[in-house]
């Protein structure tokens, strides 16, 4: 059975921006409706954007394509973001009592407050996970501490921070495209959903999306996230060094080092597209830049603390994946964890109603796992069977659409109003809904608190643009 939701979400890549359009099945997998993407070089690099202009009407073609392939009007969406800056930061808030006292939620409530006022110079809070609780010293951690009795209680805390810069930036490009944005999520702790088993979660992983220009390496261990970091290298550098080295265009590059990898051949030369190319050093150069990026990540999980205690290994994804023998390289830099499990495509499925669309190299994993957490409908679709199966008994029932009122007002102007205070009141209903959300105590789950802040900082943004709006227009 389909949700009758259209779940629409759009990610903003170092190579491209993409929009997916899909509904979310009884089982758990997706459906994908519509797929488009357009290169975004140009505008986005390490996935932040630098050119406003270029990146609103990237969006707003991606959204254009997706509505002409559903037949229906887009207004809101989901979108993920990662980006060089994004980073994770523990923090620690510790309460001592005069006597034995009883852990309730008032004082995991506290706690958790004290760490959500926290703030990081440049950096937006967007999202505060807790940890675990170390109880009168004790070494060994708990999850939920509630109804123990103890003198001195410290509480770990992540946080997920991204320069803000970056943020604002993104909300801008969003607003300038005419795109409501319904929530955003760090798009590599959605694709952890799609891509990790229970298991790799709580054994330990490092999650390693080798992107284009950005590689993120996320580690887990007892089934939390425990580090964060995002390394300004990826697989378009390859892609450069051949060009430039080789004295070719960057597109035959590119198939170059999608033909070859790192498979080492015992041929002398390699024919593609009518050139010759000398095999070993095609080799030498590809092996070069990967083991940079793959020493910079085995580095990172090693920052992390975990580089021991990660039973699962590493899980790869990303366009960087595909490159031929790339986890044996992840083999030789760390000889003591399994080969590398490379995912593609997320566990519970995908169904695409065009196979064209469907890449399968784990450069869709991200995009595909933001429409996976949405839950609010992002556009209706036609119903085209209510014309095709009218008989004389429900002609009555078609309504059609006047081109004046009675006062001799256009009609479409009349409609086109309407529909503006709708769309404001459906604003002044999510912004409300959202603060009540960021005031409102957690909910009693035991020692368990998480918090999304991406509909707060959306918000305040907006508020601050429709505050400068205002003072713009009381100086003319």
């Amino acid at each position: 059975m389909e949700n009758d939701k259209v779940i629409v979400a759009i990610e903003l890549g170092s190579s491209k921006i993409s929009g997916v359009a899909g509904q979310i099945l009884s089982d758990g997998s997706l459906k994908v409706l519509a797929y488009a993407s357009t290169p975004s070089s140009a505008c986005i690099r390490h996935g932040a954007v630098y050119n406003l202009d270029r990146t609103a009407n990237a969006i707003a073609e991606v959204i254009g394509r997706l509505e002409n392939m559903l037949s229906a009007k887009i207004e809101k969406a989901y979108i993920g973001y990662n980006a060089m800056g994004l980073k994770s930061m523990p923090s620690r808030v510790e309460r001592v009592f005069n006597a034995d006292t009883v852990i309730n939620h008032e004082i995991i409530d506290g706690m958790y407050a004290e760490c959500e006022r926290c703030e990081f110079e440049g950096y937006a809070n967007l999202l505060q996970e807790s940890q675990e609780y170390f109880v009168n010293e004790k070494r060994d951690p708990e999850r939920d501490p509630m109804g123990v009795a103890c003198r001195t209680i410290k509480g770990d805390y992540l946080n997920v921070l991204l320069k803000k810069q970056v943020t604002d930036y993104m909300l801008q490009c969003f607003s300038m495209a005419q795109v409501q944005i319904l929530d955003g999520f760090v798009s590599p702790i959605a694709q952890a959903d799609v891509a990790l088993t229970e298991d790799d979660r709580k054994q330990g992983c490092a999650l390693v999306d080798y992107g284009a220009d950005i590689t993120t390496v996320s580690v887990y261990k007892n089934g939390l996230l425990r580090y964060l970091r995002v390394i300004p290298l990826g697989g378009s550098l390859i892609t450069r060094d051949l060009s430039k080295l080789l004295q070719i265009e960057p597109e035959m590059a590119e198939e170059l080092k999608c033909a070859c990898g790192l498979n080492s051949s015992d041929s002398e030369t390699i024919l593609l597209g009518g050139h010759k190319f000398n095999a070993k050093k095609v080799y030498d150069i590809i092996d070069a830049r990967n083991e940079e990026i793959v020493t910079n990540v085995v580095l990172q999980i090693k920052a992390s603390g975990y580089m021991g205690s990660l039973y699962a290994g590493v899980v790869l994804t990303g366009g960087g994946s595909q490159l031929a023998q790339v986890e044996q390289t992840f083999v030789k830099m760390m000889p003591d964890m399994r080969t590398p499990r490379i995912v593609t495509e997320p566990l519970k499925g995908v169904c695409w109603d065009e196979q064209s669309w469907r890449r399968g190299d784990g450069s869709q994993l991200a995009l595909l796992s933001i429409m996976a957490r949405g839950d609010e409908n992002c556009c209706e679709l036609p119903a085209m069977d209510a014309i095709d199966n009218l008989n004389a008994e429900n002609q009555d029932k078609v309504v059609t659409l006047e081109l004046f009122t009675p006062d001799g007002e256009n009609a479409q102007d009349v409609r086109d109003r309407e529909n503006e205070m709708k769309v404001q009141q459906q604003k002044a209903q999510q912004e409300t809904e959202a603060q009540q959300a960021a005031e409102a105590p957690a909910p009693e789950t035991g020692g368990v608190r998480k918090s999304n802040w991406f509909k707060k900082l959306l918000n305040g943004l907006m508020n601050e643009s429709e505050k400068f709006f205002d003072e713009d227009s009381d100086n003319n």
